[in-house]
């Protein structure tokens, strides 16, 4: 009964007192200890990507152009993952990108299975999808982007996820951002980020040539 329940951690706290008291044998109480020192201040809440100075990574590897929001918050690494990762880990944010040139036609759909083949990647569910639309990024591509909620169990951290795919001719891009974030102002948090990335980051995409890389080896199993 939520009466029994709650009422478990009083009795607890009987309990152990009882205990002390039986092997002290209820001794006149010690002196009061002093004062305990002043409460730290609170831990500062979840970065915003939207705070920092808006700054641009180029890409050797992949010959592309990719603005980011708090430039200066980001790591990223571009040469031992076989795709571009950038992480800003106060914001918990994370994004993949790659880029590359097929054999043949480079339809969004040829280009997403490609991406998925190479890398597991957040699986849409129409029911955890809040927005979709097609944008014109980089320029000259037809990109679909959508925007969703990762299903997680209750309590658990709010998961949300950004994923694109656009073929031009026969290059191909994907963009996946996912960002996480807990507490009251969770689901507002994730909303923003995913805002930004993909606004500045995947709007702004930018390939530097006009063919783009051809599709990098895989490394060895």
């Amino acid at each position: 009964m939520p009466a029994a329940r709650r009422s478990r951690p009083r009795a607890a706290a009987l309990l152990l007192l009882v205990s002390v008291c039986a092997a002290s044998a209820c001794a006149p109480a010690p002196p009061p200890p002093p004062p305990p020192p002043p409460r730290s201040a609170p831990p500062p809440p979840p970065a915003d990507l939207g705070e920092g100075e808006l700054g641009e990574y180029r890409s050797e590897r992949f010959d592309l152009l990719l603005p980011l929001p708090d430039a200066r918050g980001f790591r990223v690494e571009d040469g031992g993952d076989p795709w571009l990762v950038a992480t800003h880990a106060a914001a918990q944010t994370s994004l993949l990108v790659r880029a590359w040139r097929e054999d043949g036609r480079a339809s969004r759909a040829a280009c997403e299975a490609r991406a998925r083949l190479w890398r597991d990647l957040p699986r849409r569910d129409p029911s955890f999808t809040a927005v979709e639309r097609r944008i014109d990024a980089p320029e000259g591509f037809d990109t679909l982007v959508e925007i969703g909620v990762a299903e997680t169990p209750p309590g658990a951290p709010i998961q949300g996820f950004a994923l694109a795919f656009g073929g031009s001719g026969r290059r191909c891009i994907a963009f996946i951002a996912e960002t996480r974030a807990r507490g009251p102002s969770a689901e507002r948090l994730v909303a923003e980020r995913l805002a930004a990335v993909v606004e500045i980051s995947l709007g702004g995409l930018r390939l530097l040539r006009e063919v783009a890389p051809a599709v990098p080896r895989e490394p060895p199993p």
